[in-house]
């Protein structure tokens, strides 16, 4: 039997353990993968600080002392289940194939499930595993996912840096602008933020119609990303005000404001300034507000108004998995999307990785274990 180290993370006191572990052959609706990255996510930071409750006791979903972390994969497929010959999209699999995958794995058969709603939507999703079971989390040497989960073959043109310089970040970009709807030609768009969500927007928003990209985030590496994905346009967090922000958007666009802001900063902050920055039936879609207990002051009067769409968006539907490999695919060598891995870890160094992410020193961390 295969044996595995494995990332546990065992509450904000405890922080995270290095564990070993058996690694059973799989069920027949199950493969094992050999993860060869595992991408750092800005809300891991937030877990281990205490600011998401990981076990959605929220929802419903049982609490879990301790449980298997990370939910960014590439792996190369070991085994196959008796009853595994395909991934979500029917691509054929076989053993030596490299996948992409999202740990959470939904039941498949609840309401968000059959309408295909965002995986995070699940009434019943599989996610935190505990330990002592095997687990599809991809901090670890060997994971084992359910043919419930999202899971996409990876082309052979397709670099594994490519899809893993986004992570999760891609695919919730493309749940975001599903449920927001597209945008016409000449429209004014305003990223707020530029970690992997706000540059996985940036890249979708520069791939369409719009004339205008308007990024706000923080200088350096990520905001030449940013540049090199498809801004037009940069505003320098630290070195502007709300004030001069808003009033930059106004200019930009002769007074009319922006035709679409896109919170993916993570601060309730963003939210507050975002409202105001918005044009006449402008659409304000919140894709990094997910956790803490904040509050800002609002003005409902604004969106009748001047008739704002607020839209939510809690990641993705399973197949946005397989559109960020195609995206990858596609235009990976084009927008040098390898180059946005900045940093690599080992396993073992795991809390350095996420710090690297959360401080913004990394473009995009990525444990390789």
């Amino acid at each position: 039997m295969r044996r595995a180290r494995s990332i546990v993370f065992r509450g904000q006191q405890a922080g995270l353990d290095c564990v070993e572990r058996d690694v059973p052959p799989p069920g027949s609706a199950e493969l094992v993968v050999q993860v060869t990255h595992a991408g750092v996510c800005g809300s891991d930071g937030h877990h281990l600080t205490g600011e998401v409750a990981a076990t959605g006791t929220d929802r419903g979903y049982t609490a879990i002392s301790a449980y298997h972390f990370g939910h960014e994969g590439i792996g190369t497929i070991v085994e196959l289940g008796s009853g595994v010959s395909a991934d979500r999209a029917g691509a054929p699999l076989s053993v030596g194939d490299r996948v992409f995958w999202s740990p959470p794995t939904p039941c498949g058969v609840c309401e968000s499930c059959t309408a295909d709603w965002p995986t995070a939507l699940c009434a019943n999703l599989d996610w935190p595993q505990g330990v002592g079971r095997p687990s599809s989390a991809s901090y670890q040497d060997f994971a084992t996912i359910s043919t419930r989960a999202a899971y996409f073959r990876i082309p052979d043109s397709a670099a594994s840096d490519a899809v893993i310089a986004f992570g999760c970040a891609m695919p919730t970009a493309l749940g975001g602008l599903r449920r927001l709807g597209g945008v016409s030609a000449g429209a004014t768009v305003v990223i707020q933020g530029n970690g992997p969500v706000g540059l996985a927007a940036t890249m979708l928003f520069g791939l369409g119609p719009a004339s205008r990209i308007v990024v706000i985030g923080e200088p350096g590496e990520r905001m030449t990303a940013a540049e090199n994905l498809g801004a037009t346009h940069t505003v320098s967090l630290p070195d502007t005000d709300e004030t001069q922000r808003l009033q930059y958007v106004r200019d930009l666009t002769a007074g009319r404001g922006a035709d679409v802001v896109v919170e993916a900063a993570g601060h309730v902050s963003a939210f507050d300034e975002a409202v105001p920055m918005l044009g006449l039936r402008g659409r304000l879609l919140v894709l990094g507000l997910f956790s803490g207990g904040s509050t800002v002051p609002f003005n409902p009067v604004l969106v009748n108004n001047r008739e704002i769409s607020i839209i939510g968006s809690l990641g993705c539907p399973i197949d946005d998995y397989g559109r960020s490999v195609e995206l990858a695919d596609r235009h990976g060598d084009a927008l040098g999307l390898h180059n946005l891995v900045t940093h690599r870890f080992p396993l073992e160094q795991v809390t350095e990785a996420i710090t690297a992410a959360t401080s913004g020193v990394a473009v995009k961390a990525v444990v390789n274990p």
